[in-house]
């Protein structure tokens, strides 16, 4: 329900989880790659590079939505009694939905460059998982803090960009 509330009025809809990656990797590929001259070499580094901002955005969007489910979804929270965490799981399902399209739109891409893949990229799921427990965890935390100290939506924006361009992804 969160995915689809998500685009709803939208002229796009949810073609919008694929447009804004492929959006960002465009700019960012021009900018580092045709410009900064910022490669590792290889030539599937466009792959890499779309992989790398797919799997960000997931983080980001999963943290950040976890992180406002309890207060965006208080009512419910006062008037039935269930474990809380669910709440946060079910607002990162969401962001999981859109890394699985995004995910499909990288391995077509993949494909169509005519990369070779090996046997570890069915470890792939694994580290996925991984990902999301990670996602998880930080937006028990978030969520819990912001309940009480609402600043802490802002100051975790910032932390995502601090953390974006200090991470291998570019």
């Amino acid at each position: 329900t969160d995915f689809k509330l998500r685009y709803q009025g939208s002229f796009l809809g949810i073609l919008w989880s694929v447009l804004k990656p492929l959006l960002l990797f465009a700019v960012m590929y021009t900018v580092f790659v045709k410009f900064l001259k910022f490669t590792d070499g290889t030539p599937q580094y466009p792959i890499v590079l779309l992989l790398g901002i797919s799997l960000w955005r997931f983080f980001t969007n999963a943290t950040s939505v976890g992180m406002n489910s309890k207060v965006g979804r208080g009512d419910i929270l006062r008037k039935i009694n269930f474990p809380k965490y669910i709440i946060i799981l079910s607002a990162m399902m969401s962001s999981l939905i859109s890394l699985i399209i995004n995910l499909a739109v990288v391995i077509i891409f993949a494909l169509a460059t005519g990369i070779q893949f090996t046997d570890l990229v069915f470890l792939a799921p694994l580290n996925i998982l991984q990902l999301f427990l990670l996602a998880f965890g930080l937006a028990l935390f978030l969520s819990t803090l912001y309940v009480k100290f609402r600043d802490i939506g802002h100051i975790w924006e910032v932390v995502l960009q601090i953390l974006f361009y200090s991470m291998p992804i570019i």
